[in-house]
């Protein structure tokens, strides 16, 4: 993946503030004995459609009270409300309501009282708020008091609560998201009639049929690199080795374990669809987003020659290309939807179980069940017959070759 600076320090920042919703300080305990506490259910978005709601609950039944927030605690520290109280002011003034007084409900002298704020109908009603306009990594920090006529200072306070804003998750089809190539539904045919001679040395397995995908997705520009495999997984397998090099001599199980983890991550910073995941791509989305809308036998005509992809060997100039190593990922010019190195460079994994191809049109194709995967486009040591849109290979999950790397997709979930 060739993601943007800004998005590669997301990717690589540590979640302690990201994951979700974050209670900290001391309550106050009331002189009925009741100690509230707050929490929310979500972190907020910056589009107000997180459904972020704000629930201080134990709350003593049948009090007056408001929450409040502040958007800066550097360098504070929580300070008693007064003089043998058991109560903590935790959030750094200023300081503002979040809506009216409420009053707790439930049932006097009992901790069953409450107070609810939805947070993302304050955020969207009061764009001068303090804090607004809100940019995702922005924090909240939000208390609430109520009143308790025998505590001292006649109030008590709950603990406190950080809330740190998010962009609102990627819509398919919409969002544009750094590092990553949108990928619109359509159909292709998938396959190949081409000779089975020189210089396209077409397999039997390569039947061709028409292929629907019927939604969007999400696919890396680039092989993943050593720098993004390392970052997240904190070790590199590659035999030939350097940064911006993809990842090589990964087995399709360690390509799925990054995936799982890229999953997390990002869904902890809210910048999964719901129903997606980043996984490795299906065998028709890898075809389909290699020929860009191509019918030829190469996204760049019906001939591969070395200045195109990092590959060993053209039989259409009929002659070696002089590579030893895989190359940076993007040394070579893009598809026409943008993505690199789809010929060449390395073989990728996809997520399907080498199968044999129907003959009817298909619709979103995905295989599974079997130890030998489908790997696919060729590497720097294949001659150009290997690096065709449609050639296929396969190789067992858990073996790791340095020819093979992997690209990611974010897609519909599938489990293999």
């Amino acid at each position: 993946m060739k993601f943007s600076p800004a998005f590669l320090v997301v990717l690589l920042a540590p979640l302690t503030h990201a994951q979700g919703p974050a209670p900290y300080c001391t309550a106050g305990v009331s002189t009925n004995g009741c100690t509230p506490s707050i929490n929310a259910n979500v972190q907020p978005n910056t589009a107000n459609t997180a459904g972020c709601v704000i629930t201080t609950s134990g709350v003593e039944g049948e009090k007056q009270g408001i929450v409040f927030y502040g958007v800066n605690n550097a360098g504070f520290t929580p300070l008693p409300w007064g003089a043998g109280s058991t109560s903590f002011r935790c959030v750094k003034p200023p300081t503002k309501r979040i809506g009216a007084p409420q009053n707790s409900g439930g049932a006097a002298g009992q901790c069953n009282g409450s107070f609810v704020i939805n947070w993302d109908a304050f955020q969207a009603a009061n764009p001068g708020a303090l804090g607004n306009p809100w940019v995702a990594g922005d924090s909240v920090f939000v208390q609430s008091w109520y009143r308790d006529p025998l505590a001292v200072k006649t109030s008590n306070l709950s603990n406190a609560l950080e809330l740190t804003l998010r962009n609102p998750p990627p819509v398919p089809c919409v969002t544009a998201i750094p590092g990553l190539v949108p990928i619109p539904p359509g159909n292709f045919k998938m396959g190949s009639l081409a000779s089975t001679g020189a210089p396209y040395f077409r397999g039997p397995d390569e039947t061709l049929h028409v292929v629907n995908i019927t939604y969007c997705y999400w696919m890396s520009a680039t092989e993943v690199t050593q720098a993004e495999f390392f970052g997240l997984m904190n070790f590199n397998p590659s035999f030939y080795q350097g940064p911006t090099l993809p990842v090589q001599s990964v087995s399709w199980i360690q390509a799925r374990q990054y995936c799982a983890a890229l999953t997390a991550q990002q869904s902890a910073l809210g910048n999964v669809p719901a129903g997606y995941e980043f996984r490795l791509p299906t065998e028709a989305e890898w075809e389909y987003a290699c020929r860009a809308q191509t019918e030829t036998e190469f996204n760049v005509g019906s001939a591969l020659f070395c200045n195109q992809a990092h590959i060993g060997f053209s039989y259409h100039s009929n002659s070696s290309c002089a590579n030893s190593t895989p190359a940076p990922v993007g040394s070579y010019p893009p598809n026409a939807w943008g993505l690199y190195d789809m010929h060449g460079n390395l073989r990728e994994w996809c997520l399907d179980a080498y199968a044999t191809y129907p003959t009817a049109t298909v619709t979103d194709p995905f295989v599974s069940g079997s130890t030998a995967r489908v790997v696919r486009g060729g590497s720097w040591v294949s001659a150009s017959d290997r690096a065709r849109s449609a050639k296929r290979d396969a190789q067992t999950a858990g073996l790791a070759v340095s020819s093979i790397g992997f690209r990611v997709v974010l897609a519909p979930i599938l489990v293999p």
